[in-house]
């Protein structure tokens, strides 16, 4: 009889020291962190971009483009990427390229996980809004709409196109395309850096 009031008391206790639990003021939880997306999603400035062009026809290096601005936004599988040349710096060297307005064009961006490095891949034929590229030097020269240079393969190292990235959340991003137009060889590397919200 001893031990079964024992065995009680006992357990008891352990229904009740729960109940207590729960009955306590819990501490404020801290405040729920804003759902983020790929690392790679939102707003963007260059500050160096380069173009190596190998070939019979085009052989030359260039660098420059401090200043172009770009947002990249998840639209279904693609991603928009807005493209904003108005305040950049040319690429100069062994060609120079000036970039001026603005355009929209649509890549595919793969990866795992946080998204921190991937596949990217330029849609050629998307562009839609009217930016426009003056190459020269390194070659036949190209004075044009920047869209019909991608979509004919004259931009020759203007914007990234298929490759990779590689991206620091929320500090930096870098794209490295490497492809061929013909026999020409083209290597594209842009090193940007997260821009402020205003």
């Amino acid at each position: 009889m001893h031990k079964l009031l024992g065995a009680l008391a006992l357990t008891t206790g352990l229904l009740v020291a729960p109940t207590t639990a729960q009955a306590a003021p819990t501490p404020s939880p801290s405040p729920t962190p804003a759902v983020k997306g790929p690392c790679w999603a939102g707003s963007w400035t260059v500050t160096k971009a380069t173009a190596e062009v190998v070939g019979k026809k085009h052989n030359f290096f260039a660098e420059g483009g401090a200043g172009i601005k770009a947002t990249f936004t998840r639209e279904g599988k693609y991603v928009a990427a807005h493209f904003d040349f108005r305040t950049s710096a040319p690429l100069t060297g062994g060609a120079t390229f000036k970039l001026k307005g603005r355009e929209n064009f649509t890549y595919t961006f793969g990866g795992h996980g946080p998204h921190t490095h991937g596949k990217v891949a330029l849609k050629p034929r998307t562009g839609n809004v009217g930016a426009r590229l003056e190459r020269s030097g390194g070659g036949k020269g190209f004075d044009g709409l920047l869209r019909d240079a991608v979509a004919h393969n004259e931009d020759l190292g203007a914007i990234p196109r298929k490759g990779t990235y590689t991206c620091v959340p929320g500090k930096s991003l870098r794209f490295d395309t490497h492809g061929k137009s013909g026999r020409t060889v083209i290597t594209i590397r842009w090193e940007l850096t997260r821009s402020s919200v205003v």
